[in-house]
């Protein structure tokens, strides 16, 4: 699925987002933003925003921007910027696949349910990587292949059709990080029902030494 189709389908579901993702998905977010772990003052990208769901579970002293390739979503999101008063935050229109941000101006970047929701995951991975600071946290919260072989193949099998809504079901953590210069710190179930991971990166200036074809610095198996 192209770009412009999953921007029609997001701009579609703006109004009902909300209703959808918030309650259930709130914990795993705060979670996963208590992993970004920044000084006052730091220097946060969070992409696919959307309607902004994560953003009052950001400090009060992080600098935040925001992105997203649905003005509709912004839309939403920016009414919650003037409803809760939270001025340390800006949101932009931008597709993940091209940011037009300088190389290392992120201390961190946080991307929830979005990977596996774009026409190119890995290359939205390369330019998170990129524009984030050498030593800056990654932090993701995505649904992956599961390690179980048959429940994988069930993954595998339905991917094709969940692609046409709009994420792909069977995407393969080792496989989207590998040859990249990321160590994986963390990675943790997350509620609802523990289909989700929450995944704390590091970016690293090069792959580490004897770490072959980016291969990461926890048991490839936890992978």
């Amino acid at each position: 699925m192209d770009a412009a189709s999953i921007e029609r389908i997001y701009s579609s579901v703006a109004g009902i987002y909300d209703w959808i993702f918030g309650h259930w998905f709130s914990e795993p977010r705060s979670k996963a933003l208590g992993l970004l772990d920044l000084q006052s003052g730091g220097h946060v990208l969070e992409v696919g925003v959307g309607t902004g769901l994560s953003l009052k579970h950001y400090p009060r002293h992080y600098r935040v921007i925001g992105i997203d390739c649905s003005e509709q979503m912004l839309a939403q999101g920016k009414r919650r910027l003037r409803r809760h008063g939270l001025r340390h935050v800006s949101l932009m229109k931008m597709d993940a696949m091209q940011m037009t941000f300088e190389d290392n101006m992120f201390d961190a970047v946080f991307a929830a349910y979005v990977i596996s929701a774009v026409p190119d995951p890995h290359q939205v991975m390369r330019e998170m990587i990129r524009v984030c600071k050498v030593g800056g946290k990654i932090v993701l919260i995505n649904h992956f292949q599961n390690g179980n072989l048959l429940i994988s193949k069930c993954e595998k099998a339905v991917s094709p059709l969940t692609k046409k809504i709009g994420f792909q079901a069977d995407l393969d953590l080792r496989a989207l990080l590998d040859g990249k210069p990321i160590t994986v710190e963390k990675k943790e179930d997350a509620k609802p029902f523990n289909y989700w991971k929450v995944v704390q990166c590091i970016k690293r200036e090069t792959v580490p030494r004897g770490l072959p074809n980016g291969t990461h610095e926890i048991a490839t198996d936890s992978l």
